[in-house]
């Protein structure tokens, strides 16, 4: 690993602890969706015992991948994490921190918040899936959770203010953009949104849901506010000055947002039937299973509209072949390609379960299932050959005859 970056250091490093801890909760998927778990939301301690005590070979290995997976990558996030976090605060006292506050680049500490919403989020599924007992007892760990979300929270918002206020009087560098870059203002407030909705969709405790609900959609709508305001700006970045080829992995940017959205929005749904519950006269809420479908298959079929666009323009411009496969350039900008793979194979199982086995389209262990299964664990497993290559590429100390130190002075999705 690099050590002591100083000057050359970026906050999209810890893009790169973000992509390992979604790649934990993407192998946390084979849990949630292919264990049964009829008594909580989310798989358990006691359900995945159960689950192995059946003696199934599609449980059992469902549950060795699951657990293997999501221990391992969410060890190394949080090994990751650790190392930003120093190189971080040495960054700070550089006059690199200080020129970083007076750019675009400045959106770039919005990585910060993002990733420290993942570690809240595996450390949450870590004591679920471990620790014995703790479901009965989940009330008591329900104000934990909003503490923690709503710091984070706040750190993004403390950020995004600070870049705006300067952005309003300043104005902003259209030229220098060369990509969806801002969205990462997005991601962050997406990622807080899903992680408030969690106690919404598990808690039957009034106040806590009625609370977790009113702050996630609070998030979830600066989130769009946002998404809504970069998104044509960087496009019309683009169309003006061209795409930047260091800030081409931005493009991808908009499939892990759909992604939390979507997962956001069947957490609050879940939270608004718990409340349906108990008014006088309760009735159901959107409770047909084919309206999931059709909402989950729409937001799928928009991450694939993303990847496609965003591929053929990094295939064109030779950016998989400079930044991924090889060492010929070093930007850690590079790790925004990991979250969009991790992304669509979470909403794949999401869309497998909730859309397809529960509308009875697709029952399990049908054609149709195995295919959509096939195809989620082909996503992983390209994901996992792409971290391989932007570990060995992009975070060792040497690269080839140079070291990182003397090739780092490179523009990283946003100048």
């Amino acid at each position: 690993m690099i050590r002591h970056m100083r000057e050359k250091y970026s906050p999209l490093y810890f893009l790169a602890a973000l992509g390992f801890g979604g790649m934990s909760v993407l192998f946390f998927m084979n849990l949630m969706h292919l264990t049964p778990h009829p008594a909580s939301p989310m798989p358990t301690y006691e359900s995945i015992q159960a689950a192995w005590a059946t003696g199934e070979a599609g449980y059992r290995a469902a549950i060795i991948l699951g657990y293997s997976g999501f221990f391992l990558f969410f060890l190394a996030h949080l090994y990751l994490l650790a190392w930003n976090i120093r190189e971080f605060r040495e960054w700070k006292t550089t006059d690199s921190y200080r020129a970083t506050l007076n750019s675009n680049a400045e959106v770039t500490l919005l990585a910060v918040p993002l990733t420290l919403g993942m570690t809240v989020n595996g450390l949450f599924i870590a004591g679920m899936i471990s620790v014995p007992g703790l479901w009965p007892n989940i009330e008591y760990l329900m104000p934990f959770a909003l503490i923690m979300y709503g710091a984070v929270g706040v750190l993004a918002l403390i950020y995004v203010g600070r870049y705006l206020n300067r952005v309003m009087h300043e104005g902003f560098d259209f030229k220098a953009n060369g990509g969806l870059n801002q969205l990462l203002s997005s991601f962050a407030f997406a990622m807080v949104a899903v992680g408030l909705a969690a106690p919404a969709a598990m808690s039957s405790t009034t106040v806590t849901v009625v609370l977790a609900f009113g702050l996630s959609v609070f998030f979830a709508v600066i989130s769009v506010l946002l998404f809504s305001v970069f998104l044509p700006l960087g496009v019309m970045s683009m169309l003006r000055y061209g795409l930047s080829l260091a800030n081409s992995a931005t493009l991808w940017l908009s499939v892990p947002i759909i992604t939390l959205w979507s997962i956001t929005t069947l957490r609050l749904h879940h939270g608004i039937s718990t409340l349906g519950a108990l008014t006088p006269n309760p009735e159901p809420v959107l409770t047909n299973p084919i309206v999931f479908f059709v909402f989950l298959t729409t937001m799928v079929v928009a991450q694939l509209v993303f990847l496609f666009l965003g591929h053929l323009a990094m295939r064109t411009n030779g950016y998989y072949r400079r930044f991924v496969f090889s060492k010929q350039e070093l930007s850690p900008a590079a790790f925004t390609l990991v979250c969009p793979g991790v992304a669509l194979g979470v909403l794949a199982f999401f869309t497998l379960n909730i859309g397809l086995v529960k509308t009875n389209l697709f029952p399990v262990g049908s054609a149709g299932f195995i295919v959509v299964l096939i195809g989620a664990y082909a996503v992983q497993i390209a994901t996992l050959v792409l971290m391989g290559a932007l570990v060995r590429n992009q975070l060792m100390r040497e690269v080839g005859s140079r070291s990182v130190d003397g090739a780092l002075n490179k523009p990283a999705l946003a100048r």
